[in-house]
């Protein structure tokens, strides 16, 4: 086992800006979105192809997926993707992401069922979705343990109970109740260019990392992204009666005390002080997860045979999971999640008294 800090996984990454230098953050109700960039030089983009359309799935038995890559380029299989068919066969579902070499076959016999009584195994199918980003840390705390096809069961329920969806063990459910609320929500969310990465946020608290292998990657996943995996975040903060802060409204009374001016003026500088302060809190939180080490264990389920082929890796720190694939110390993906019952205050205490030890002087007589 090793190590890696949160600023070497995301190393080359910076937040979208805008021309004043606040970073670009999107909002809807207590869901917040930072996009990601970087240097042209850092995206992939003739590397590797595109996972939704060079990859036919299959199976054979329940439990497991099998891809097979109709390109002669390496595929980076999306974060718990699922295979959701029309045929007479069981949904199932990747508890990771995963990678595939040119015109290559793999069998993943870590994946679980989605679809609970459902029978009949699947062929040569792109009928692709994402497993919604709320499953994920029941599902990366699966990887590398033993468990059989019903390993995804207990977050399909969970997710059923926070959505009010009833899924039981039958994520089909779930997407059948939401899909038409969720083709509205990937509208709320603008993809800018040269898009590397996505922060996401809820009630101000950082709870989701994607970085992608490249910009046109990105792009090809971006709604699935959008609708499958965050979308039920804003779901969920629905159901509780969430709704955004009133940031722009507040910055307005302030300016309107203080300033006699005409409205425009007034809209202008509220804009602009709001703008500045979710800038400052954004920055502050991401801040408090530099100072994070990640314990880091080789998955081996599915791993390519080629000592070149690019690594999976688990990540863990008290209160994050995920995963990485990477190579030669370059991140093609990483996927990290807050765990549910984590309550970052207990970071912060720890960054802080940590910062005392460095000020400390040796001792000394």
């Amino acid at each position: 086992m090793n190590t890696r800090d949160f600023t070497e996984l995301l190393k080359g990454c910076r937040p979208v800006k805008d021309r004043d230098g606040n970073i670009v953050v999107q909002s809807i109700m207590n869901m917040q979105i930072v996009c990601l960039t970087t240097d042209k030089e850092y995206s992939l983009d003739t590397r590797f192809a595109n996972p939704l359309t060079s990859l036919q799935a299959g199976n054979s038995s329940y439990g497991q997926i099998s891809f097979a890559n109709r390109e002669n380029k390496e595929v980076i299989v999306p974060t718990q993707m699922a295979v959701m068919t029309k045929q007479s066969a069981q949904n199932h579902g990747m508890i990771k992401a995963g990678y595939i070499d040119k015109s290559a076959n793999v069998t993943y016999h870590d994946a679980g069922c989605i679809q609970g009584g459902q029978t009949g195994y699947f062929r040569g199918t792109q009928e692709f979705r994402m497993i919604p980003v709320s499953m994920r840390e029941m599902l990366f705390d699966s990887i590398g343990q033993s468990g059989s096809y019903n390993r995804i069961y207990p977050a399909i329920n969970k997710l059923g109970q926070d959505t009010q969806s009833g899924a039981g063990n039958y994520l089909n459910v779930y997407f059948e109740k939401y899909d038409k609320k969720l083709e509205q929500f990937i509208a709320h969310f603008e993809r800018p260019r040269d898009l590397i990465g996505i922060i996401v946020l809820i009630d101000g608290e950082i709870v989701a990392v994607d970085k992608f292998p490249s910009f046109t990657y990105a792009e090809q996943v971006w709604d699935l992204m959008i609708r499958d995996c965050y979308g039920s975040l804003a779901i969920i903060s629905e159901l509780k009666h969430k709704s955004s802060s009133l940031e722009f409204t507040k910055s307005y009374e302030d300016v309107k005390k203080a300033h006699q001016e005409n409205v425009i003026d007034m809209l202008e500088k509220a804009l602009k002080k709001t703008k500045k302060s979710m800038t400052d809190s954004v920055q502050e939180k991401i801040q408090e997860l530099l100072e994070m080490t990640f314990d880091c264990t080789l998955d081996t389920e599915g791993q390519s045979t080629s000592r070149t082929a690019p690594k999976s890796y688990v990540l863990k720190a008290e209160g994050y999971i995920g995963q990485v694939i990477t190579e030669n110390e370059y991140n093609h993906l990483v996927s990290i999640v807050k765990r549910e019952r984590f309550d970052p205050n207990a970071l912060r205490e720890v960054n802080e008294l940590r910062k005392k030890a460095r000020k400390q002087e040796k001792f000394t007589l």
